[in-house]
């Protein structure tokens, strides 16, 4: 059980490689999220400005104590400086706490409304969407791929407007001190600003390779602690140690080359820095002894200290500018989900339709999987008001995929699907989707109680409809028999249940909606013969004049349907009623012959529990 090429592959995936012209289109579409908080957006910017101001007195304040405390000897000054800069010093950290907060708050607004439209996204993708997608991967897009998107929305704003009016209020002073120092010290501003952009630009993408292969790591454990025990069975122990190993020289690689990023490019900014104030204190010197030029002590100290604070913007734009390859790269995942087709959607002219007969016709229907062989193969059959339909057929012959086209969940690829002779594309979705009741095969339970599960399509339904559907479905008396009774809590995927139990919530789910179309697919795989039969005769009272699909492969399950389809290979082989199929002597008598004659060991555990 080796991890590392697939590691490998997923770490490939995730190293951004958008161009100029993509990352432009990502942040103007971002953008777009930023309007409903134009107030906030403005207030941050006031601050940042008001900032950038006081974060460039405290230098000045500190010239004019040399020049004129140290130099000039007018002592009274001294203590109203030294209370300017106190009182500039708290003035920044206040307004330093509020542009943070309000940033805060910023980012966490845009991501909720970004992770929201996410989510909404998703419950309109058709099956086939998530037929060809992992649901690890869609967890992942809207957790760790927004965290740098939040990261950058933290620090955006503020940065790029404090490192505008820093450098705008710095060179200004510095121009008015001295036009020719200015220049001079102009000149490390682009070297510095390369380098500490190579190093966040470089480093940031592998922290977060690093952060996310910790996370694939720790999925990786957790499997195999879960699965401790068919790792021993296989005696795969070495294999899962190895694979571990492999995934961990990954993670430590790639830490490597951030470091070795990292030690070549950090201290190349500040060593050129410190060249640069010295190329200054060089200038000055001769400029004062040789070319008698105005400069005093103080205004040399000055030039100093804001070259040195003219490189924290610098820095943290470089910084902001890596922060946004690894938010662009999150937010194109990101998207590219919210932009994948919807696949199956309301056209134009849908309506609001009562389905009040239940006829279910299929004209000349082909449906295929993308990418794959047609699946249904030009099926044409009529399903008449209130009748019981069985369908049977081999695993692959497509029985799930022709009921669950009913509903719409895929369309097909060709021909066309009517209830009540309106072709079903007329309906609006959720009024179709309303009347068709579904106990699938794949049983789940929500993380809830027994009474939220059997109400999920009918929120509204009181608790004597809640009981009878339970009751309908043979599970009344066990529930009322727990402690909480309908407040029980069944855990996540109801785990705390067995298969039968959940199968007749599942059931007791689709009967209370009282749908007109009634699909059940393999529903009745989980539960015994005679919890079958007792379902089945419920069932059977309840279901009267509406249309029932039944999908199963034991025939004690369908002895009861009005007409049987037979399905192989995607196309209707047989269709018709018990003793029609039986006089055929084809693939319904052979499969009738071998479970009830050739006495199946289900059979006759049964028959036997009923003597």
């Amino acid at each position: 059980m080796s991890v590392e090429k697939p590691l490998l592959d997923y770490v490939e995936s995730l190293r951004p490689r958008k161009s100029f012209t993509e990352s432009i289109t990502a942040f103007t579409r971002l953008i777009k999220y930023h309007k409903k908080y134009f107030l906030l957006i403005a207030i941050v910017i006031a601050l940042s400005f008001i900032r950038a101001y006081l974060f460039t007195l405290e230098p000045l304040y500190t010239s004019l104590i040399i020049d004129d405390v140290v130099v000039g000897g007018k002592h009274e000054l001294l203590v109203d400086y030294i209370m300017a800069i106190l009182l500039v010093g708290i003035g920044f950290a206040v307004v330093n706490f509020f542009v943070s907060y309000l940033n805060g708050l910023m980012a966490l607004y845009i991501v909720r409304d970004i992770r929201s439209e996410y989510y909404a996204s998703l419950q309109v993708k058709s099956f086939s969407f998530y037929d060809s997608v992992a649901v690890g991967d869609l967890v992942s897009r809207a957790t760790m791929d927004l965290q740098p998107v939040e990261a950058f929305l933290r620090t955006w704003v503020s940065t790029v407007f404090n490192a505008v009016f820093s450098i705008i209020v710095f060179f200004s002073v510095m121009y008015s001190v001295s036009p020719s120092m200015t220049l001079i010290s102009l000149i490390p501003i682009p070297i510095i600003f390369y380098f500490t952009t190579r190093l966040w630009v470089e480093t940031m993408p592998l922290f977060r390779v690093m952060q996310l292969i910790l996370g694939r790591l720790s999925a990786y454990i957790q499997q195999n602690i879960i699965g401790m025990k068919t790792v021993r069975i296989f005696r795969r122990e070495r294999d899962v140690v190895e694979g571990f190993k492999k995934a961990e020289q990954v993670f430590v690689k790639t830490a490597i080359n951030a470091g070795r990023i990292q030690s070549i490019y950090m201290p190349l900014p500040t060593a050129i820095l410190t060249l640069s104030i010295a190329m200054v204190y060089v200038y000055a010197a001769y400029s004062i002894f040789n070319a008698g030029a105005a400069l005093t002590v103080g205004s040399i100290i000055l030039f100093a200290r804001y070259m040195m604070r003219l490189s924290f913007p610098l820095r943290d734009l470089s910084m902001l500018l890596g922060t946004w390859i690894n938010a662009s790269a999150g937010l194109e995942r990101v998207f590219e989900v919210m932009d994948a087709p919807k696949g199956v959607e309301d056209l134009p002219d849908a309506e609001e339709i009562t389905i009040k007969e239940g006829t279910v016709e299929f004209r000349n229907v082909t449906f295929q999987y993308a990418n794959g062989k047609p699946v249904l193969k030009n099926v044409s059959f009529k399903v008449n008001p209130g009748e019981k339909i069985a369908i049977l057929g081999a695993t692959g012959s497509g029985k799930s995929t022709l009921v669950y086209l009913i509903p719409r969940f895929y369309d097909p690829t060709s021909g066309s699907i009517l209830i009540d002779r309106v072709d079903i594309k007329r309906f609006k979705l959720s009024s179709l989707r309303r009347q068709i009741g579904i106990v699938p095969q794949d049983v789940f339970l929500f993380s809830g109680t027994i009474r939220e599960n059997i109400a999920f399509g009918k929120p509204d339904a009181s608790m004597e409809e809640i009981a009878r559907a339970a009751e309908l479905a043979k599970i009344r008396d066990f529930i009322e028999s727990l402690p909480d009774g309908y407040d029980t809590f069944v855990g996540e995927r109801g785990v705390t249940l067995s298969g039968g139990q959940r199968q007749r919530i599942t059931i007791a789910r689709a009967i209370l909606t009282n749908p007109r179309i009634l699909i059940m697919d393999d529903s009745l795989s989980f539960v015994d013969s005679k919890t079958e039969q007792e379902i089945q005769s419920a069932i059977n009272e309840v279901m009267k004049g509406r249309t029932t699909f039944i999908i199963a492969q034991r025939l004690s399950t369908i002895r009861n349907a009005d007409r049987i389809m037979i399905l192989d290979d995607g196309e209707i082989v047989e269709f018709g009623t018990h003793g029609e199929l039986m006089a055929r002597s084809g693939a319904y008598r052979r499969i009738y012959e071998t479970q009830f004659l050739g006495k199946s060991l289900e059979i006759v555990s049964a028959e036997v529990g009923e003597r």
